[in-house]
């Protein structure tokens, strides 16, 4: 019977040498990602203050929407003071 102990006792077959490339982002990187990204939650503020103001939501349903523009406007500040 082979148990766990004696499997490892041989050498160490996980055990790697190989460097690994890493890619690291530059400053200008970064911020034209956070950039891009608050481009685009400005565009989804925009569509939902659009379907905030048709007549067609109830009120729970609004109230959801108003949550997530409140959630969306909170996010966007965080990202933009960075």
């Amino acid at each position: 019977m082979m148990s766990v102990a004696n499997r490892r006792r041989g050498a160490e077959r996980r055990v790697k040498n190989d460097p690994v490339e890493m890619e690291r982002r530059s400053g200008l990187d970064r911020r034209l990602i956070v950039e891009s990204a608050t481009a685009q939650i400005h565009a989804v503020l925009e569509l939902l203050t659009l379907l905030a103001d048709h007549d067609a939501l109830r009120d729970d349903s609004r109230r959801l929407l108003d949550t997530a523009m409140l959630r969306l406007r909170y996010a966007l500040e965080r990202m933009e003071l960075e």
